[in-house]
């Protein structure tokens, strides 16, 4: 009979089920301990805490239109060559000397020096465009105004040859009313402006000023007619067709994003942050524009942190 010497088979240990089940119990413990973290990290991100600030806002539109303005054109006394003695853009008094004119002696004789002096105070400009003694405020009420693309001014270079009588510079008052002649969607402006004007800030050239309507006429969906500068800068008054920025429409206070107002029972409010969790106020809406709300509250102080973006946010949520 053969000997067996085969080794005996290592037998398999059994897991016990209660090892099983405490992995698992660990692992999904960790799994909503992740959970819990992750929805924590997402809901601060997404909130969006800011602090209360005062602000303003508003809505611009483009005014493009023609400048009318006093201004006095001085003319070439003589045929010759031209030299101003003043820059454009400097104030001149009555009586001031603005240019000379050279002109040509006979048969290589010296020639004469004509002096040009102003007629009036005001600042000395350069630009012409014919229209001068037309597009003046007196006469807003008999204008058959020309389109804008029919005015072309031209700038009277140094050594430029004129002609006796030739316009060769003019003198702007810059102490008398300037209008701009323009339109206005209706849309654009507040409710009543027409009947009841109130100055608007502008700004050209990134340079501020204020204009009021004088007399608009109804031209369908847009009013069109004069409006009024005031506090206007100088170097303004240099052109004839002009571009405004005009905010027409302002809200100042304490503002949020639209979004940030959440309705309770059709009470408006906001998440302010307390102790780094979500407590609800009431709060009062003063005005909205572009996407910006005016508040106020008894317990709303500038500085004061609130949530921005309240999309995922409930009473009592951690938020910072």
């Amino acid at each position: 009979m053969a000997n067996d010497n085969r080794l005996p088979m290592p037998s398999r240990r059994r897991k016990k089920p209660g090892n099983l089940f405490l992995k698992a119990l660990l692992l999904t413990a960790l799994l909503c301990c992740a959970f819990f973290l992750a929805r924590q990290f997402i809901i601060v991100f997404i909130s969006d805490v800011q602090s209360l600030t005062s602000k303003e806002v508003g809505e611009t539109v483009s005014l493009d239109g023609i400048l009318l303005k006093d201004e006095n054109v001085a003319r070439a006394p003589a045929g010759g060559l031209l030299r101003f003695t003043n820059p454009d853009g400097r104030r001149l008094e009555v009586g001031a000397k603005a240019a000379d004119i050279e002109t040509a002696g006979e048969q290589g004789a010296d020639g004469q020096t004509f002096a040009v002096y102003t007629s009036s105070a005001g600042i000395f400009c350069s630009h012409l465009d014919g229209l001068e003694s037309t597009l003046t405020p007196a006469n807003r009420d008999v204008l058959d105004l020309p389109g804008l693309e029919k005015i072309a001014g031209r700038s009277m270079a140094a050594g430029t040859r004129v002609e006796k009588g030739q316009p060769i510079f003019k003198i702007i008052d810059n102490l008398s009313p300037v209008f701009i002649y323009g339109s206005i969607a209706k849309t654009s402006l507040p409710a009543g402006y027409a009947d009841k004007p109130v100055w608007l800030q502008a700004a050209w050239n990134n340079l501020t000023l204020r204009i009021k309507s004088s007399s608009l006429v109804d031209k369908g969906d847009r009013w069109e007619g004069y409006f009024l500068l005031s506090g206007y800068p100088e170097a303004i008054v240099h052109n004839r067709k002009v571009s405004l920025t005009v905010t027409t429409k302002q809200l100042k206070g304490l503002l949020v994003p639209s979004r940030a107002v959440v309705y309770r029972a059709g009470q408006p409010g906001i998440y302010m942050v307390v102790k780094k969790k979500a407590q609800w106020e009431p709060v009062d809406i003063k005005g909205e524009l572009a996407g910006w709300v005016a508040i106020a509250g008894d317990e709303l102080v500038e500085g004061a942190r609130y949530v921005s973006n309240p999309v995922l946010v409930r009473e009592g949520w951690f938020v910072e």
